[in-house]
């Protein structure tokens, strides 16, 4: 017979023999799979979301609808945070989820019909329910939002979608596929999406920013925020009608002449003087300070800027190691395909069949210097097909001088701002400001992964917009319970962390053989009540956790 040992040689003693008595029997027992639906549950009690939404949907009992607006939008948002399924498969989900025992509603009442109607109702009431709720989460969780982050995503969609205006081919990775946008407004301090605008797909980000910023200001009416965007924020046209609105921001800025001279006006001495260091100890980021006037040439010309006034705005020229070393390594790889296909034209091609045209040979060259490469084209000092005693020839060489003026720019790049308190926003203050990009990024990635709005197979366009605020709303829950566990857990600590925990938690109700009934929650651990105490949701329904907790 074969030993079984424990680790270190000892001897595992043997196990007690099967034993195929139950400890109960039961008449019936089902059993249904809540999981993170557990921790999901008090948190959308808390953000309100039931009631906000019937408070401004018009209850439609009295028609013989069972199931308010309200209901319907916080189980969509439980299922977005909780699995997220095509809407046709709500009602199983909602079946094995026990959704009847959690939220007290029938699952055969998720229907296609009630869903598509709830859909309805979101858009036509977008506006007033997304104001409501950030003004509700912002005062239930003590958020105080002064620094907004600004930036957009794009939500794929499958299919035809013709009669859908909103959903057009736009820009980006994936510019073959028709897609609509949702620019976000997300708190700094918490991570906290405030706000969620759907505009259509083909729209590009700099005709976006004013819209939804004006709309955010107005929405939580306070006109002291200071916005940080990306490139598309920062545009000159961008800059201008923000200043002129009185938008305070700051904004990298994408490559424009007005800010060459600035960028070349930087000495490295100067940039020493603002050092901030990498892991290492090798410097991570170099920050300096210019001042740039913000104007556009045709300015006039364009309807939208001819009331607005140019402006003297403060300029961080930022050197980024990162930046610096991915634009050395692309010039190299460029310059190298380059040279290989400007030798190729020289010995191998030149005067052979249709390179014997100077006009053709010319334009080969001129191809080596399309797109990403055309910035190199004077590092070659403008390569040119010559005819010399009847041949042709290729004169080229490479400009020196060109090319180190080029290498002091590297991983250089502008950040523009009408932030002018220097004692209070001063150069460190403000570059630490543009390192914050993270906290919008963050719950884009959660939207496209964690949250899986994508791909979309609604062709409705209202129901599109409808379904695009309960992923908004299950985006904002699922930031605000993160923002929760770093508050009052630990630093590191995140939504998607917390949910695996509560993953094994079920449901079971049954009948003993004796006739008495029960149902419990099984499961449930010393750690999973003192986590929902700790992060504040013990209320309402789950207040009688916090008793256990005491007793």
């Amino acid at each position: 017979m074969a030993r079984h040992y424990f680790r270190g040689g000892r001897e595992r003693p043997p196990l007690p023999p099967f034993n195929p008595q139950p400890a109960k029997v039961f008449k019936f027992k089902i059993e249904k799979i809540l999981g993170s639906l557990y921790l999901i549950k008090p948190l959308l009690e808390k953000m309100d979301i039931q009631a906000i939404v019937d408070s401004i949907v018009p209850n439609r009992k009295e028609n013989g609808q069972i199931l308010t607006t309200g209901e319907v939008t916080e189980i969509l948002v439980a299922n977005r945070l909780h699995y997220p399924l095509p809407l046709r498969d709500i009602e199983l989900w909602a079946d094995l989820c026990g959704i009847d025992k959690l939220f007290a509603v029938e699952s055969n009442n998720l229907n296609d019909d009630r869903l598509a109607r709830a859909l309805d109702d979101l858009n036509e009431y977008y506006e007033e329910i997304m104001t409501a709720l950030a003004l509700h989460v912002i005062q239930e969780f003590d958020l105080k939002p002064e620094e907004v982050l600004w930036d957009t995503t794009s939500i794929y969609f499958e299919g035809d979608y013709d009669e859908a205006e909103i959903v057009k081919f736009g820009y980006g990775d994936k510019s073959d596929l028709k897609q609509i946008k949702l620019a976000l407004n997300i708190d700094k301090n918490s991570g906290v999406p405030l706000r969620g605008d759907v505009v259509p797909g083909n729209l590009n980000d700099p005709t976006i920013v004013l819209k939804n910023l004006k709309k955010l200001r107005q929405q939580l009416n306070k006109e002291e925020l200071l916005f940080t965007g990306d490139n598309a924020m920062g545009t000159v046209p961008n800059c201008l009608l923000l200043h002129h609105n009185k938008f305070h921001f700051v904004a990298p800025c994408p490559a424009s002449s007005l800010f060459e001279q600035a960028i070349s006006s930087v000495t490295p001495e100067e940039l020493d003087e603002c050092v901030f260091l990498d892991k290492d100890g090798t410097p991570k980021f170099k920050v300096t300070e210019r001042e740039v006037y913000i104007d556009s040439v045709d300015r006039k010309k364009k309807e939208e800027l001819k009331d607005v006034s140019p402006f003297w705005a403060r300029c961080l020229i930022i050197w980024s190691k990162s930046k610096a070393k991915l634009e050395w390594e692309r010039r190299e790889k460029y310059m190298l395909q380059i040279e290989k296909r400007l030798t190729d034209i020289a010995l191998t091609k030149l005067n052979i069949r249709r390179y014997k045209n100077k006009e053709y040979a010319q334009n080969q060259v001129d191809k080596c210097f399309q797109g990403p490469k055309s910035y190199l084209r004077e590092i070659f000092a403008n390569p040119t097909v010559k005819e010399k005693d009847g041949l042709l020839e290729l004169v080229y060489t490479i400009d020196a001088k060109s090319l180190a003026d080029l290498e002091k720019r590297d991983g250089l790049y502008p950040v523009v701002t009408n932030v002018y308190d220097h004692e209070k926003y001063s150069t460190q203050e403000l570059f630490k400001i543009t390192r914050k990009k993270y906290s919008v990024e963050q719950p884009m990635r959660y939207l496209k992964s964690k949250i899986k709005v994508r791909p979309v197979f609604l062709h409705i366009e209202e129901r599109i917009i409808g379904l695009t605020l309960v992923t908004f709303i299950a985006l904002m829950a699922y930031c605000i319970l993160e923002h929760l566990a770093k508050q009052n857990i630990n630093t590191k600590a995140t939504t998607h962390q917390l949910m695996k925990m509560f993953a094994s938690i079920i449901f079971t109700e049954g009948e003993m053989l004796d006739g008495t009934y029960f149902n419990t929650v099984v499961n449930v651990k010393e750690q999973h009540i003192h986590l929902i105490n700790k992060l504040g949701l013990a209320i309402g329904s789950y207040g009688v956790l916090s008793r256990i907790q005491l007793e």
